[in-house]
């Protein structure tokens, strides 16, 4: 074989890799998907078989803040962790799977000495004082449901897009090759006209959970933005579901 003919092979395998890898990645990611929903769906039954002991309240999630108030969506207290685990197994059902390990390795994010454990999801229920006053540029509001017997239709988990200006961190669980992450300089590098829009790097949508513990895939286009953080306004976290 010639060295020319060498070089048209190798020319033709990069073209055959670089045709065969955004392949390859949506699959990977709509695997991906499939074990987020069924870890969704885990999570729905775990609140539910801990309401079912506990005269139907949901689980609080309070955060280990002295300030009752000062509570995030994506924030559980140490106490409610522990409630959850007990039903739910494992650390892993309280994420999204493209974002467990990211969770695990990044330092000041998974555990916080002030706050609790961070998740990989919304959650959504027994939240004190909803709908939240919107924050400036944010009209949409949310309703917490206490009880398992509330009303069945309302939101009680959502994939964890997020845009949170107090953390300098913007989050996407699923593009079409996986999931994104803008933090720090790639974070207040990002436009501001985006601020509010994970949809800016790629989100594609999320799974979200209903009270009657059904789980569906919602496109990024059905999705609105909410405010994640109980007290605090613009620098605060904001969510889509």
């Amino acid at each position: 074989m010639t060295l020319v003919e060498l070089l048209v092979v190798l020319a033709v395998i990069g073209l055959l890799a670089a045709l065969l890898l955004p392949t390859l990645a949506g699959s990977h990611e709509r695997a991906r998907r499939a074990q987020c929903l069924n870890n969704e769906r885990q999570f729905l039954l775990a609140t539910h078989l801990y309401a079912a002991d506990n005269n139907q309240f949901l689980p609080r999630p309070e955060t280990d803040n002295s300030n009752l108030k000062d509570t995030h969506t994506p924030v559980l207290s140490s106490r409610t962790r522990t409630n959850l685990l007990q039903y739910a197994g494992t650390l892993k059902s309280l994420d999204c799977p493209n974002l467990y390990r990211w969770m695990e390795r990044k330092t000041g994010w998974r555990n916080h000495d002030s706050y609790g454990i961070a998740i990989g999801y919304h959650y959504l229920g027994g939240h004190s004082g909803t709908p939240w006053t919107a924050a400036d540029g944010v009209t949409n509001t949310w309703v917490s449901p206490q009880k398992a017997s509330d009303d069945p239709t309302l939101p009680l988990l959502a994939d964890l897009n997020l845009y949170c200006a107090s953390f300098g961190r913007m989050m996407a669980p699923h593009t079409a090759r996986g999931p994104a992450v803008r933090e720090g300089r790639t974070y207040y590098d990002l436009p501001r006209e985006f601020q509010n829009s994970p949809q800016f790097i790629g989100a594609q949508g999320g799974h979200v959970g209903l009270l009657d513990a059904s789980a569906s895939w919602r496109s990024v286009q059905q999705m609105h933005t909410y405010r994640a953080s109980q007290i605090w306004g613009e620098d605060g976290a904001f969510g889509l579901w």
